[in-house]
């Protein structure tokens, strides 16, 4: 996996070709309605699943597979993985393969993901029988791992309804180092609107297993869910829905299923039923009509994929999820079960996006984001006096009481921190007044400038940073556009840029000199190995694969500090991963380096 795009745990990342999140839709051998090179040429698949038991179960396939390769049998020369039989065992008994057997099968007819054959686990199993389920498929997944070969293996992750049991098949399997982790047992809970408890399955996994291994969400094909399972870090989702509810007359939209005979006018655009006048696809032929309904399905699954990916990309995933969320109960009940989570799910936010924060209702001030905004705020200590003012605060800079915070949705807000991220950078759905004690000693507008830069090193760094940074003779640059604060420097030295957009510093390298000698190991800290310390020194990225131990406190966006194995530093610039995902993955870049200390960029930003 290689990231390259996110907001928070959700991503887009390359996978063998394929860009994630994606669909793999499912196709059946025997009973192909839209063909995979169809899938790929007009709606852009790039992957899809088959099931390896029902070839190998049929000798006319199992021959062509094995003389021409699977590839070349579906005609599909993109990514193709493979199930191994588990839910044919687990609807019909026994199946005639064994683990050894179905597992060099797939490898032997070009099987790019391969599956072992796991032990599918009921919500209505006794959590002694899931325990065994899990240790059975831990054990089966030893010996696959050994008959696999080249090809990609995936180790489904069971658990049932069983948190603490998703926990430790989750443990077990990551320990095992699959190469692709599916999240199993939830075609049920899905099919019975029990959303929360797949959601819960699924941050529980991605809690223990490895961020750099993709994350599939097996059966999980209504894009009513995409959106809080990619919220999640969800993958890989597949897909029979497409063809199943088409074959009951039923149409996929985002926000739920309607009926055939009930359609009247089509919620979303679907080129598909553009085509036809709705009452001739009623009247259509029971095959025909199912191949028609089989592609608006297939689109309007392949288009939610593609709202989720703009929405990742606007680093708007959040407001995205909310807002589906809301059309379902059992959806939104999802969605609250998952922010019982935000503590984990806080490591992966970003201090700022691109974006506003938009409020959509109570949730939203429950959101993993706000959790970090408080804590951050902690850093300061109480004020004397607490206003209520519109924004921006600066326009009552005269009649402000000196040592005031604002009152806010996010709590009381020292007022230097006013073009700050989320705070100037934020929509309510109510008005924002004037209320001002009278009698007090107001801010002076010198005095505000300095006060200004030190609370927003507090905030985006810590405690301590203010005085790391501007101890010293201070010159504070302003745009001549706007009048705002541009640049600081101090005793001649530039050492941070503020941000129009966010209200937070770019830190340049007479900056991390500072903190650095400030800052005890490992604080704001990414130690890099010997083949890339040089390299940093120059101003070069930091890939992952080089990272040797970070700070635990990093998080995606913030400014960091690159050291050398004896910690001394090297380079500054922005981490795109926390240190959770540095330490994993092996492909791809995690720090955009601004500087390196030999090579220090000039100019300021006006």
């Amino acid at each position: 996996m290689e990231l390259r795009d996110r907001d928070g745990l959700a991503r887009i990342c390359r996978f063998r070709n394929v860009e994630t999140p994606a669909l793999m839709p499912v196709v059946n051998p025997n009973k192909i309605v839209i063909s995979p090179r169809e899938m790929m040429d007009r709606f852009g698949i790039q992957a899809i699943i088959t099931n390896s038991y029902i070839i190998w179960k049929t000798p006319r396939l199992r021959e062509r597979a094995m003389e021409e390769g699977l590839h070349r049998m579906l005609d599909f020369p993109g990514l193709i993985m493979t199930d191994s039989g588990t839910f044919q065992q687990h609807v019909y008994g026994d199946v005639e393969v064994k683990n050894k057997e179905i597992v060099e099968f797939q490898r032997d007819i070009g099987s790019d993901i391969g599956t072992m054959l796991d032990v599918f686990t009921e919500p209505h199993f006794s959590e002694e029988e899931v325990k065994r389920a899990i240790d059975e498929t831990a054990r089966r997944g030893e010996e696959a791992l050994r008959y696999k070969g080249d090809m990609l293996l995936a180790g489904p992750i069971q658990g049932s309804i069983y948190p603490n049991l998703r926990r430790y098949a989750a443990k077990l399997m990551n320990r095992l180092n699959f190469d692709y982790y599916p999240i199993g047992g939830v075609v049920p809970l899905m099919e019975e609107y029990r959303y929360s408890e797949v959601a819960e399955a699924i941050v529980i996994a991605k809690k223990y297993l490895n961020p750099s291994k993709p994350i599939h969400l097996f059966g999980a094909g209504h894009p009513m869910f995409f959106p809080l399972a990619a919220l999640l870090g969800v993958d890989f989702f597949d897909s029979a829905a497409y063809i199943k509810y088409a074959r009951d007359d039923r149409l996929l939209f985002p926000h739920g299923t309607v009926h055939l005979r009930d359609l009247k006018y089509p919620p979303y655009f679907s080129p598909v039923l553009e085509r036809y006048d709705l009452g001739e696809v009623k009247s259509m032929p029971k095959k025909e009509r199912t191949r028609v309904l089989s592609e608006h399905n297939l689109y309007i699954s392949v288009e939610e994929i593609k709202r989720i990916k703009q929405a990742i990309h606007e680093e708007r995933i959040w407001e995205y999820a909310e807002s589906r969320a809301r059309e379902h109960p059992m959806l939104l009940k999802a969605y609250r079960k998952i922010l019982r989570y935000r503590r984990f799910l806080e490591k992966f936010e970003p201090k700022s996006r691109k974006g506003a924060f938009f409020y959509m209702g109570r949730e939203s001030m429950q959101r993993p984001f706000v959790l970090g905004v408080k804590r951050r705020l902690r850093n300061f200590p109480s004020r004397r006096m607490v206003v209520e003012l519109p924004r921006p605060w600066s326009a009552n800079l005269g009649t402000i009481p000196k040592d005031a915070a604002v009152k806010t949705p996010f709590g009381e807000v020292p007022l230097e921190l006013e073009d700050t991220y989320p705070f100037a950078q934020s929509e309510f759905p109510w008005d924002e007044k004037m209320n001002v004690p009278e009698n007090y000693e107001s801010v002076s507008y010198e005095e505000f400038d300095v006060a200004k830069i030190r609370a927003i090193a507090d905030f985006q760094f810590g405690k301590g940073a203010a005085d790391a940074l501007f101890s010293g003779k201070i010159k504070i640059m302003k745009s001549k556009n706007t009048g705002k604060i541009r640049n600081v420097i101090v005793d001649g030295e530039h050492v941070v840029s503020l941000r129009a957009e966010d209200g937070l510093f770019t830190l340049k390298i007479h900056g991390a000199i500072r903190l650095h000698r400030v800052f005890e190991f490992p604080r704001m800290r990414i130690v890099v190995d010997p083949d890339s310390a040089e390299f940093n020194r120059q101003g070069r990225n930091v890939f992952a694969k080089f990272v040797l131990r970070c700070d635990p406190n990093i998080r995606p966006g913030d400014e960091v500090l690159i050291v050398d194995g004896s910690d001394t530093l090297l380079a500054v610039g922005r981490a795109i991963m926390n240190c959770w995902e540095m330490r994993h993955f092996t492909k791809g870049m995690c720090v955009k380096v601004r500087e390196g200390i030999d090579r220090p960029k000039s100019g300021l930003v006006k």
